[in-house]
C-alpha cells in the first residue's frame, strides 16, 4: 500500500443546509485516539516519493477545527526524520474562520476549497451567505502561505445563475473554480436546456478570457483544454488504491463519499465489500483485510459500470466520460450503475468542453 492522499472527516455535524446536499448530519466529532492510531497506522504507508495530501472534511470541519491543529501538528512531529512532502486542505464553506485559523492555515500553507456558488449562494446553500462567503473569500486570497480554490455546484433551482455567476467570481480576481453539476434532483427538459445555454455562455466567457490572459480559471475548461491533443483513458476509481479515509467513529473507507452513502445501509451486502472496519482492526490484521476488501474497489473503473441496463463498455463515450461511482449510486441505489439522467447531464457537459476546446484552438 502506499497512499498519496489520506482524509480526516472529522466532523459530520454542519451548520449549513445546503438544497442539493446529500450528506446526513449527525453529531459526531472525531476523537484524538482515533487521530492519533490513523497517524500511527498510516504514517509508514505514506509516499516517500509523491506529494502525500492530508485532507480534513466534513459536515464542516471549522466545527472541529481544534481536531484539525492536532492532527497537523501530529504528523508534523511524525515527519521530522523522514520529511515525506505532506500537504494540507481543507474543504469548508468558511463561515467559521477566524483569524487564528487563517494564520494557522497560512503558516501550514493549506489548500482551502471553500465552498461558494456566487450569485446563486443565497438560493442553494444558505440564505444571507452571499456577502459573507464573498468577504471570507477576499480574506483567504489575501492570506499569504493559502492556496485557495473554489467549488461551485448548481442545480435545477439554480442553473439560470450558472454563467453569471462564474463571470462574477472571476472578474473580482476570484481563484480558480472547479464547477460541478448536481446529478442529486430530477431535471426536466427545460432545465436541460438553460445549462446547455449557460454552459455555452460561459464557454463563450472563458474563450474570450483566455485569448485576452491566456489563463483558464475554471478547472473543467482547463482540463479539456489540455485534453485537445485526443488523449483519452478508461477512468477507475483510486478510493482504496492510493488513498484512504477516516471517520468520526474511527471507521476506514477507500475514500470519504462512500462514508456519508454507507450511512443507514449498514446491513448490505455491498457494506460488507467496501468497509475496511475499525481502525484497530484494521491495524491489526491489514495483511489479509486490505487485499480482499480492495479487490471490490478495484472493480470501480467506469467499462464495468452499466446505465439503466446498458453497459457502459458498448458506449462509444466510455474513454471520454469519469463518472465517481458513488455520486451516480445516489442516483440509482447500486455502486456501479447510472442513471439516464447522470449520463445525460455528463453528456451536456462533455459537449460543452469540446465546443471549448474547438473555439479556444
Amino acid at each position: 500500500m502506499e497512499l498519496t492522499n489520506l482524509t480526516f472527516i472529522v466532523t459530520d455535524d454542519c451548520n449549513f443546509n445546503c438544497s442539493y446536499c446529500v450528506q446526513k448530519k449527525e453529531k459526531k466529532t472525531i476523537q484524538n485516539i482515533a487521530i492519533e492510531t490513523a497517524v500511527e497506522v498510516f504514517y509508514p504507508f505514506l509516499s516517500e516519493k509523491e506529494d502525500v495530501h492530508i485532507g480534513f472534511y466534513g459536515g464542516e470541519p471549522l466545527l472541529a477545527y481544534e481536531k484539525i491543529t492536532y492532527t497537523v501538528l501530529l504528523l508534523l512531529e511524525k515527519n521530522k526524520r523522514k520529511n515525506k512532502k505532506i500537504k494540507f486542505c481543507l474543504t469548508t464553506n468558511g463561515s467559521l474562520l477566524t483569524k487564528k485559523m487563517l494564520e494557522f492555515f497560512s503558516r501550514h500553507k493549506f489548500t482551502v476549497l471553500l465552498s461558494f456558488d456566487g450569485l446563486a449562494q443565497d438560493k442553494g446553500r444558505k440564505k444571507g451567505t452571499f456577502v459573507q462567503t464573498l468577504r471570507q473569500m477576499k480574506r483567504l486570497r489575501q492570506s499569504s502561505g493559502i492556496h485557495l480554490e473554489i467549488n461551485s455546484v448548481f442545480s435545477p433551482q439554480t442553473v439560470g445563475d450558472l454563467s453569471g455567476s462564474l463571470r462574477y467570481i472571476i472578474e473580482r480576481k476570484g481563484p480558480e473554480i472547479t464547477l460541478n453539476i448536481s446529478h442529486m434532483e430530477e431535471w426536466d427538459p427545460a432545465q436541460e436546456d438553460i445549462l446547455k445555454r449557460e454552459l455555452r455562455r460561459l464557454g463563450d466567457f472563458l474563450v474570450r478570457y483566455f485569448k485576452k490572459t491566456g489563463t483558464i480559471p475554471v478547472k473543467n475548461f482547463r482540463t479539456a483544454e489540455k485534453k485537445s491533443g485526443g488523449k483519452k483513458g478508461i477512468f477507475r476509481c483510486y478510493a482504496g488504491r492510493n488513498r484512504m479515509a477516516v471517520t468520526p467513529a474511527g471507521e476506514l473507507w477507500g475514500c470519504f463519499l462512500f462514508h456519508d452513502y454507507f450511512k443507514g445501509r449498514e446491513d448490505s451486502p455491498a457494506y460488507r465489500d467496501f468497509a475496511f472496519g475499525p481502525l484497530r482492526n484494521f491495524m491489526i490484521g491489514y495483511k489479509t483485510l486490505y487485499p480482499k476488501i480492495l479487490n471490490h474497489y478495484t472493480e470501480l473503473r467506469q467499462d464495468y459500470f452499466c446505465a439503466e441496463g446498458n453497459f457502459c463498455f458498448l458506449c462509444p463515450e466510455v474513454d471520454t466520460c469519469a463518472l465517481c461511482p458513488v455520486n451516480a449510486a445516489y442516483s440509482t441505489g447500486s455502486l456501479g450503475k447510472i442513471s439516464c439522467r447522470h449520463c445525460r447531464l455528463e453528456g451536456i457537459v462533455r459537449d460543452a468542453l469540446s465546443r471549448f476546446r474547438r473555439d479556444s484552438m
